[in-house]
């Protein structure tokens, strides 16, 4: 635990303690001056005099103390969901500092490559190929800087709600062929992507945001499945509806995990020991745009290892 975060609960938790005991020196104090109170009533009656407070000390206590238990769960509720808005607030502090240092590391890294690839365009004597193939890293490394920069608008409009689509007839197979088609290039040039479903298949749906869904899942699975091995790409008709699978070679993700996955910010582990990169974005997104869409998406181990990503749509 952050030492930031440990001393904040350490402070509220002392503070918590303090109004306690107080409360409960408190109730001591008032119990007293009530039994006082009855006692010096009794005097006060037995000399012949009238008065209107309780004479039994006991009904005095028991007043007192079922009005100090209700105070008392009012307080404890108070300090419970106090407790639980300052863990709401440290958690999500922390993610986005996870984020602003993976956003960090995703810009520095082709802006740098960027720069050295011009450097060494600027000097004389290249060959032809050399020079051409510099630039194909350049438009690759601005293109990688285009899909953050994507990622993190589209990820704005989600949270505030203003997402729009465009909702058309769309060839969702040719669609599928031309996000692998990209995918080959940008998002997993070292794996192997494959798509199986029907020859065609039309579905009214947006094509933006489909695309986004499909490349979103993609781009985690490549992050997390080693080199090399095969991300499978599946599209299902259904009676109700159809589904959009993505399954991967990976590690898969722990059970603990799973339902965590798709909030905002969410990476599991330690940001400045993870391996692979993002910055916790993408699957939020594909909820959110899977959501807007009517739909539903979730995730399940695979066999023998590996995680599906199963996203379904309704009927229109």
């Amino acid at each position: 635990m952050p030492r930031n975060t440990r001393r904040t609960y350490l402070l509220f938790g002392a503070l918590t303690l303090y109004i306690l005991l107080q409360f409960l020196w408190w109730a001591v104090l008032l119990v007293r001056k009530e039994t006082e109170m009855a006692h010096l009533a009794m005097q006060v009656k037995a000399l012949g005099g009238a008065t209107d407070h309780p004479l039994d000390a006991s009904r005095a206590m028991r007043m007192v103390v079922g009005e100090g238990m209700v105070f008392f769960a009012l307080l404890l509720g108070m300090l419970f969901l106090t407790f639980r808005t300052i863990r709401r607030e440290l958690g999500l502090a922390r993610a986005q500092r996870n984020f602003l240092m993976a956003v960090t590391h995703e810009l520095r890294t082709p802006i740098a490559a960027i720069k050295l690839q011009l450097q060494t365009l600027s000097r004389k004597g290249l060959a032809e190929d050399q020079r051409a193939m510099l630039h194909s890293q350049a438009l690759t490394e601005s293109d990688r800087l285009g899909l953050l920069a994507e990622k993190v608008l589209l990820a704005t409009s989600a949270e505030e709600g203003v997402l729009e689509l465009d909702m058309r007839q769309v060839e969702v197979m040719e669609l599928m062929r031309t996000v692998v088609e990209r995918a080959h290039i940008q998002l997993a040039p070292n794996h192997m992507i494959t798509v199986d479903g029907p020859e065609r298949f039309t579905a009214l749906t947006d094509t933006q945001a489909l695309r986004s869904i499909a490349d979103n899942l993609i781009e985690n699975a490549a992050k997390y499945a080693p080199e090399g091995s095969r991300i499978a790409i599946r599209v299902e008709k259904g009676q109700d509806g159809w589904r959009l699978l993505v399954s991967d070679e990976g590690p898969g993700i722990p059970p603990a995990e799973q339902a965590r996955i798709f909030e905002r910010f969410y990476r599991g582990g330690n940001e400045e020991t993870r391996k692979a990169k993002g910055t916790g974005l993408g699957l939020y997104i594909v909820q959110r745009l899977v959501h807007r869409l009517g739909g539903t998406v979730n995730v399940r181990q695979g066999a023998p290892h590996g995680a599906i990503f199963v996203a379904s749509f309704p009927d229109r």
